[in-house]
């Protein structure tokens, strides 16, 4: 900035720099920022003019003015430290933060657009760029149309997959009308003592859930549970039931259950689970996020039944293309999700002192 636009000037000995270099100082002030920016307050001002850039604390102009900075690897942002509103944005292309022409003032929370199209990849369990874009057109989401251009790594490591089932051949006009289920046996013992986790996913809304358990063995009575929850919050139950072979739920009791509520049944053949592409398909599209989710997050692989919340939760909310771009969370409860409240998978961890 011009010395005149300082209020006062008084006069202060040196800055000391790298190699113990002392810089003159031909004065002290203070001033307000002045539009495109907000009326933030420079306190204390020193001016040396032979310093090649002017440079800005952080912690002077945070006490000064009660707000807060937020640095990523793009930009940084200006909130108003009690209402967390933001007031000011600034790129950055360099190696450092330069408040400069042009800033960007932000008036209203929704239109902020300092995530990135790669934040939004991460927060999203890594879907593909046209979903993004998608989601960006419809203002469900905001980041600015430029992305990295790199590789992601954690969707090479962790969306290797075989080649797709068939797509299936049924048609359904209401929910519950078909629904798929399958068991998937875990490699890794989880950090609950979960073995494996149940899928029940609804063939007209695609929404899904997700169990965690023990044992294969749980299946029949966590899809007893599972039926008693649609017919109370949805006061409908299950007409037809796909599923593979195996023994979780071809015995007598699955049977008689559903000759009982007049609910039909279909077993895949034996090594054949193509026949239950549907849901095998879902569970692949779980494990990628689980995989890819712990691999950005650096966690290790016992934790995938956080995980698996978190990817059963992404994919209900996310759009598909065979039901017109609508989320299967709108399908079911016939209400859009929201974005804002969306985070990427961390954990928090509390130092542990043992005693002496």
């Amino acid at each position: 900035m011009d010395n005149e636009d300082l209020s006062t000037v008084l006069v202060t000995p040196t800055v000391s720099v790298v190699m113990w270099y002392q810089i003159p100082v031909h004065g002290t002030g203070f001033t307000t920022l002045k539009p495109p920016y907000p009326p933030l307050q420079l306190n204390n001002i020193l001016i040396a003019p032979k310093l090649i850039k002017n440079l800005l604390s952080v912690r002077r102009l945070t006490a000064d003015n009660h707000i807060s900075v937020e640095f990523d690897p793009y930009d940084f942002l200006v909130k108003d430290y009690r209402t967390r509103i933001p007031i000011l944005r600034c790129d950055s292309t360099g190696d450092l933060y330069p408040l400069s022409s042009p800033a960007t003032k932000v008036t209203n929370p929704s239109t902020f657009a300092a995530l990135s199209q790669d934040l939004w990849h991460h927060r999203l369990g890594h879907p593909g760029t046209d979903l993004l874009r998608f989601l960006n057109k419809q203002n469900v989401i905001s980041f600015r149309n430029v992305s990295s251009k790199q590789l992601c790594q954690s969707c090479v490591f962790g969306k290797h997959v075989k080649l797709p089932f068939y797509d299936s051949s049924s048609t359904t006009g209401l929910p519950f009308d078909i629904v798929h289920s399958d068991v998937r046996t875990s490699p890794v013992l989880s950090s609950g003592w979960h073995r494996c986790y149940i899928l029940f996913l609804d063939d007209f809304t695609n929404y899904v859930w997700t169990f965690p358990v023990a044992n294969k063995s749980a299946a029949y009575s966590i899809f007893l549970k599972f039926h008693s929850f649609l017919v109370t919050q949805f006061e409908r139950g299950i007409k037809s039931f796909k599923c593979d072979n195996g023994t979780e739920y071809n015995n007598k009791s699955f049977h008689d259950f559903c000759t009982q509520n007049g609910m039909t049944f279909q077993f895949s053949f034996p090594h054949a689970s193509s026949q239950n592409g549907k849901a095998e398909r879902k569970i692949r599209s779980i494990n990628n996020i689980v995989r890819t989710l712990l691999t950005h997050a650096s966690l290790p692989a016992n934790f995938w039944n956080h995980a698996l919340q978190m990817a059963t939760y992404i994919l209900n909310i996310l759009p598909y293309k065979t039901k017109y771009n609508h989320t299967p969370t709108f399908l079911l409860y016939r209400k859009h999700p929201s974005y804002d409240h969306y985070t990427r998978l961390v954990v928090f961890a509390i130092p542990y002192f043992p005693p002496l």
